[in-house]
């Protein structure tokens, strides 16, 4: 068996566009990357292959999951893959192993990239941190739902407007929840955060508080969040389904107990609903 080729490159972002190569040898488009040198690390090797070949200076920030694949010798590859940051002014110069470069959105890019290994990198980065999710009013609870797991939740807003900061206790795990956006696709963090530091903090969203108990009804494969609120909205019952991307969710027939389509609709957000 041939030995495993280690190599590392980067995912460099700028005003969230990509930077993409094209490599005029293979008439391709791939992320910047190439083999580690004797004595360097992979650390080391990344940026300066993204230097080498694109003439972008760059600062290392989180490493993603490591690539594996067949190269085109027939080796096994492991690429490990770092976002980077661009730091001063690009100074690329076309040559005879990069071409071109382009900065593009994450779907432009995902279009572009020649490979597949590539396309799933900047997917599973792409998806982090957003959220795709359609919203529904709930016409009759489903048959099944007093058999479906369920989990009491109370959530207080902190900030509301274009940018969301929320607190929510999940039975018992207490979450800090960072939204931005409106509509089908939104930004979302969500950070796990000590018990204590809540508490200390839930007195902050005294008049911006909303409780519900969500039902995880499965339907074909996926999953129903149904929330039926309790307090000052009690009789509300509203249902989530979370989707891969845009086209998953444009594509997707709910059951027949599902009411209105109210995604994007301010007057069904949780936060609105805490004022």
């Amino acid at each position: 068996m041939s030995a495993e080729v280690h190599a590392a490159g980067g995912l460099v972002v700028r005003d969230g566009r990509l930077l993409l190569e094209h490599r005029p040898r293979y008439d391709d488009w791939s992320l910047p990357k190439g083999k580690l040198e004797p004595g360097e690390d992979s650390e080391q090797a990344a940026m300066r292959e993204v230097e080498e070949e694109t003439g972008v200076r760059v600062r290392l920030g989180e490493e993603l999951e490591p690539v594996h694949y067949t190269d085109n010798k027939g080796r096994p590859k492991t690429v490990r893959y770092w976002v980077m940051t661009p730091v001063g002014q690009d100074e690329f110069a076309p040559n005879d192993e990069v071409d071109e470069i382009a900065w593009l959105t994450p779907e432009e890019a995902i279009e572009r990239l020649s490979y597949p290994h590539d396309r799933d990198l900047v997917t599973g980065w792409w998806r982090r941190g957003r959220e795709v999710e359609r919203k529904f009013l709930v016409d009759r609870l489903p048959d099944d739902l007093e058999r479906a797991p369920r989990r009491r939740l109370s959530q207080g807003y902190l900030v509301t407007g274009d940018v969301e900061v929320r607190l929510r206790r999940a039975d018992d795990e207490t979450f800090l929840t960072v939204k931005a956006g409106t509509g089908l696709v939104r930004a979302e963090e969500e950070l796990p955060i000590d018990p204590d530091r809540f508490d200390r903090l839930w007195p902050l969203t005294e008049g911006r508080r909303v409780e519900k108990v969500r039902h995880l009804v499965e339907q074909d494969g996926r999953t129903i969040e149904v929330d039926v609120y309790a307090g000052a909205h009690e009789g509300l019952v509203v249902a989530e389904v979370e989707f891969s991307d845009e086209e998953d969710a444009h594509g997707w027939t709910g059951p027949s107990w599902l009411g209105a389509d109210v995604t994007g609709d301010p007057e069904y957000s949780n936060a609105r609903l805490a004022s």
